[in-house]
Formats: structure tokens, C-alpha cells, sequence
């Protein structure tokens, strides 16, 4: 697994998913804005809504806003993107004052993968964002693979303007990834992303009516069953032939590391021109791979 570049698109990584916006009600009357104090998170919004039998307004000077006269039962509604305590007046009522107090939002994670599944020895692409928009934040990127017990730190990323990072990653059996961010406040983790991977299935002409199927990946498929189809034109459908069952493997070195071979060879007497391809189903796959198909052959 290896680090990439940093920009938004990556895996869905763990993290928690970012709280919703709120919206705060705050009524005008005579007596002023009840609750004269409204406490909110960068993000969320208030509205003030006419509660009298007089028009009124909200203007604040440092939001800023300023808003249209408002006739009984009319409403204003802002949202608040800055941290800091903003003080609100009512012009056509002696300037009675409130007040917003506006938090930080608290930091999330987002974490997507693209694509979600992957042929086994190809690239899966990371891509997330952190919340508070920081440039320049490093993010750890967890990895939890199929039959392991726990999620362990695989690389780290460091966040591109608007918070956005991504992370490249080929994993050789079906994993899931997360993110972790670890600010002064405890660390931040996104939601786990699965990732799945396809068994590689190829199939091959040996001589007249003789085949070979082999299905590469990090695990032995010996014992297995590949289903040989070939192509009906008159039904446009693909029909068994038959079944077979992986009886050999050998280990072979790949650029991702050691790769076992699971194989077999039979005889199949079909006549010359058929389309013809061996899958590999799901049921046989599972549970840390998902079905594969190999590319098509002629007979």
C-alpha cells in the first residue's frame, strides 16, 4: 500500500459523519428577542420570527446582516459560518438587543472509495475531507484486511486546501479503510469504507477441446468450483458447459507480493468459434472475494 497525493475522491475512510445542521427559533416581541441569548455551531442557522402585533427587524452589524421590515408572523432566518458573539438589535423597538454565540463546529471525516471494488493487483483510490476545511492537517489512514481483528495505521496523508486528501491503495484480499484525525481535542475517525476485490480468472486454449482455468489471488482457491460457460446467440445468454474444480496451485511473485495460482485443466469437446468464459461464483469466492469473471476466449 502506498501513500498518494492529497486532493478530495479517496475511499470512504472511518469517520464519524458530520452532524447535521440545526436551525434555533428566537422570538420578537415587546420585551425583545426571547431568549435574549441563543447559543449555536458554525453551520447552523436562527430564525427570528415576529411574535407581536407590531412590525419589527433584526439588524447585526458585525453577521452582517440587516433584515426586511417584519410584519407580524413574518420570519428572518442567517447562518452562522464564523465562531464569535454577535449582538443583534431591533430598530423599531428601542433597540432591544440578544445575542448569538457561535462554537466551532467539532472536526469530522469523510471517507469514500473509488471504485468500491477492484480487480486484484489494481489501484483503489481514498478520497476524503476534513470538516474544518484545514490545509496542511495530517491524517492517518487505518486498513482493517478480511479475517483480521483489528485496524492497523497503513500510511499518512496531509490535507490540500478545503481539507480534502487522498490515499492510493491496492489491497490483495477484501479490506476495510478508515481515516483518523487526531487534533488537541481527541482524535476524530471517519466511518469504515469495505473494499472488494475480484479474484484474477483467466482461461485459456490449450489444444482442440482442451482449457485451462487459473485464478490468481493471495489465497488458494484449490478445491473450489470455476463454472465454464460458453455464449448462446439464439438466446443472447451465457449457458454452463460445465463445472470444474481448482486441483493445483503454485506461489508466484507479483508486484504486490507472493500471489498463489490455483488451477485446472480439462476437456470440454465443443466445436470450433464458440464464445467461451470461465466464472468464478460468489459462493466460491467468498467470504474475502467477490465473484470474478475471466475475459472471453473462442474455441
Amino acid at each position: 500500500m502506498k501513500k498518494l497525493t492529497l486532493l478530495a475522491g479517496a475511499v470512504a475512510l472511518l469517520v464519524a459523519a458530520p452532524a447535521p445542521a440545526k436551525t434555533v427559533t428566537v422570538d420578537i416581541s415587546k420585551l425583545g428577542f426571547v431568549p435574549g441569548t441563543v447559543t449555536v455551531q458554525t453551520g447552523d442557522s436562527v430564525t427570528w420570527t415576529n411574535k407581536d402585533t407590531a412590525n419589527h427587524q433584526v439588524v447585526c452589524a458585525t453577521c452582517p446582516f440587516t433584515s426586511l421590515v417584519l410584519a407580524p408572523g413574518q420570519t428572518h432566518t442567517f447562518t452562522f459560518a464564523k465562531v464569535g458573539s454577535f449582538t443583534t438589535v431591533d430598530p423599531l423597538n428601542k433597540n432591544k438587543k440578544g445575542t448569538v454565540k457561535v462554537t466551532a463546529a467539532p472536526a469530522t471525516l469523510s471517507l469514500a472509495a473509488h471504485p468500491t471494488a477492484v480487480n486484484y493487483g489494481e489501484t483503489a483510490t481514498l478520497a476524503g475531507v476534513l470538516s474544518t476545511s484545514q490545509a496542511n492537517a495530517k491524517i492517518e489512514i487505518l486498513s482493517q484486511a478480511c479475517g483480521e481483528t483489528a485496524a492497523k495505521v497503513v500510511g499518512n496523508v496531509t490535507t490540500t486546501a478545503g481539507g480534502n486528501f487522498t490515499y492510493d491503495t491496492k489491497p490483495t484480499i477484501g479490506t476495510s479503510y478508515q481515516a483518523r484525525y487526531r487534533p488537541a481535542s481527541g482524535p476524530v475517525t471517519s466511518t469504515a469504507i469495505p473494499t472488494s476485490i475480484r479474484p484474477i480468472v483467466n482461461l485459456r486454449r490449450n489444444a482442440t477441446h482442451r482449457f485451462t482455468v487459473q485464478v490468481v489471488a493471495a489465497q488458494s482457491f484449490v478445491g473450489k468450483a470455476v463454472v465454464f460457460q460458453r455464449w448462446v446467440t439464439a438466446t443472447h445468454h451465457w449457458t454452463r458447459v460445465k463445472t470444474v474444480f481448482l486441483g493445483s496451485r503454485a506461489a508466484v511473485s507479483t508486484p504486490l507480493a507472493a500471489s498463489t495460482v490455483s488451477s485446472v485443466t480439462f476437456g470440454a469437446p465443443l466445436k470450433g468459434g464458440l464464445k467461451l468464459r470461465a466464472v468464478l461464483p460468489s459462493g466460491q469466492a467468498g467470504p474475502c472475494y467477490i465473484t470474478a469473471t475471466s475475459v472471453t476466449i473462442r474455441s
